[in-house]
């Protein structure tokens, strides 16, 4: 078994090295949004994305991951990076083999508050007939703001269904954000975005053409706000945190409200396996 622990690096060499278009380890806040300790702490979605598919460009990630499997498991909190090894995740297959996993990442998902998603590597049986079954904490995970995830267990999504919306948050822009104006995971304008909501989904998507996602799949989006006592339902005006390969799309919104809900029309993205989308719908929660 290969273990793999993660190591921190410092903010500021981190920033610089996503504004140059590399990939950090990740990145963590300097805060930890505090209600998250009023939530229960659980594994959202494990998604079979790609049976022996890894590319070279997964040599970013691991050296070795070209040509293994990837399992993204997207959790409801950011993991705790010092509790995060290979270990703590073990798999068992359609047919009740148990595998182990070689190798876990944020990659591609490092940036500030998206360090809910881990990237499992390894060899986790094979479609269709052995397809991975189950994923299941077997080591000492915490999130971080300290809640244990040993024991818990969740079905994985088969390799020939679509991704889906898993987490879904909102926030605003404020004088605290870690703001990103430009190049790869930049961020929403300032000016116009009144709220933004963050749609988390179960593996990396891309278009249906297989283009970086944007204006044509805005009517596509729609978000339900709460206006006083009302309720509305807007499409974002923009797409943000684009061309950075992961699974974090934000939202702008112009329009002032509390969002409750986000859901995505079918056929709009695909997976790394080329696997459109069903119709997806997730709860907004404030990070706040």
């Amino acid at each position: 078994m290969i273990v793999k622990k993660l190591r921190p690096i410092l903010f500021t060499l981190a920033v610089t090295l996503v504004g140059c278009g590399q990939v950090p380890d990740y990145i963590l806040s300097d805060t930890i949004p505090p209600v998250d300790k009023t939530r229960k702490a659980k594994m959202l979605s494990a998604f079979f994305g790609l049976d022996d598919g890894l590319t070279q460009r997964a040599r970013l990630i691991w050296r070795k991951a070209p040509g293994k499997d990837g399992m993204p498991i997207v959790f409801s909190h950011e993991i705790d990076p010092e509790t995060l090894d290979a270990s703590d995740f073990q798999v068992k297959t359609q047919q009740g083999d148990i595998r182990t996993v070689e190798f876990v990442s944020y990659k591609p998902a490092v940036e500030e508050f998206e360090l809910r998603t881990i990237l499992l590597i390894g060899g986790y049986g094979e479609s269709p007939d052995n397809e991975p079954a189950e994923v299941e904490i077997v080591g000492e995970l915490k999130t971080r703001d300290g809640q244990e995830l040993k024991g818990q267990k969740i079905a994985v999504t088969p390799l020939k269904e679509g991704p889906f919306i898993s987490y879904a948050e909102y926030f605003k822009i404020d004088d605290d954000y870690p703001y990103v104006e430009k190049g790869g995971g930049c961020d929403c304008p300032k000016s116009e975005t009144q709220v933004v909501v963050r749609a988390v989904w179960s593996g990396g998507v891309r278009s249906a053409e297989g283009k970086e996602l944007g204006t044509a799949e805005l009517k596509h989006f729609y978000v339900t706000l709460v206006v006083e006592n009302d309720t509305i339902v807007v499409n974002p005006f923009q797409l943000a945190d684009l061309d950075d390969n992961e699974n974090n799309i934000d939202l702008c919104i112009k329009e002032a409200g509390i969002p409750i809900s986000v859901k995505a029309d079918e056929n709009i993205a695909i997976d790394p396996n080329d696997d459109l989308n069903p119709e997806t719908q997730r709860e907004v929660v404030s990070r706040w």
